[in-house]
């Protein structure tokens, strides 16, 4: 185990090597801990924060307009349990290219903690995680800020895909009368703007998008200015009998963590971050 102490912003960011254990604290005088690390290669990433006594928070960052700073639309992924739970993140097919770790305080007192992540190249991008890319490649092309792939959304949405198929109902409320807003607090998120889409049939990540962008209502959600992050759900479900038939059930919920407030003046025009080089992994039609 080794101790380092994380830079307070990301331009001067503390290098951290995969594999290995990095402990400190975060709090009132010292609210923000950036590390930096360099993927050569498409990779299933993981990552654990846990040894907390108080609430913090962390997101995998990069630096997309090369300010030196973290901007509106530039945090890949994000988990945010409340208290003193320990973090997680598992993405499958995070892309090549240098990443920022910031670990932050969410309440006003000092919390220990231990920051661990592992990657290995992988030629596969996930179903889901193929959702969320191509959910952002289509905002972006439309003016706005990408979405951060959270972990407690990602929970909420996984656990409804395969309620939906394994309870025969293809409906935003659930068999239990729950609706998106009680499954995403469920699962641990608190938003302060919330919306879900729902898919069923589709063979492929691309078929999902392609419906949702053909349906106004599912086209306007993932066209929200308001929302800041996304979890994906897929469930497959080879022998599937009773009223609903589909066999593939999918599930996006959108939201924004209940502490922040996006205004329509916070779109693209108003913030740095531009795209020239096609930084978004593109995908075969």
């Amino acid at each position: 185990m080794v101790r380092d102490t994380g830079a307070n912003t990301l331009n001067l960011a503390s290098p951290i090597q995969c594999g290995i254990i990095r402990n400190d604290t975060v709090g009132t005088t010292d609210p923000n801990d950036f590390f930096s690390f360099k993927l050569g290669a498409r990779s299933r990433f993981n990552l654990k924060l846990n040894g907390l006594i108080a609430n913090a928070d962390v997101e995998l960052c990069q630096d997309r307009n090369g300010n030196g700073s973290l901007d509106l639309g530039e945090v890949v992924a994000s988990s945010r349990a409340t208290g003193a739970k320990g973090e997680t993140m598992s993405l499958v097919g995070l892309d090549k290219g240098t990443y920022y770790l910031r670990v932050f305080a969410k309440e006003d007192s000092t919390t220990p903690y231990n920051l661990f992540f592992n990657a290995t190249p992988t030629k596969t991008i996930s179903p889901t995680y193929e959702v969320v890319l191509r959910t952002n490649e289509f905002r972006v092309k439309n003016g706005l800020q990408p979405l951060a792939v959270n972990t407690q959304l990602t929970r909420a949405a996984q656990k409804y895909a395969r309620e939906m198929a394994l309870q025969d109902n293809f409906s935003h409320t659930g068999k239990d009368g729950s609706s998106p807003w009680d499954r995403m607090r469920a699962a641990d998120y608190d938003f302060s703007e919330a919306a879900e889409n729902l898919a069923a049939g589709h063979t492929s990540a691309a078929s999902a998008i392609q419906g949702w962008q053909r349906s106004p209502g599912h086209r306007k959600n993932m066209l929200a200015y308001q929302v800041q992050e996304i979890g994906v759900g897929y469930y497959y479900l080879k022998s599937d009998g009773g009223k609903f038939t589909y066999q593939r059930y999918w599930s996006q919920p959108m939201a924004t963590p209940a502490d922040v407030h996006v205004q329509p003046q916070n779109l693209w025009n108003q913030i740095e971050y531009r795209d020239p080089n096609n930084r978004f992994p593109r995908f075969p039609d």
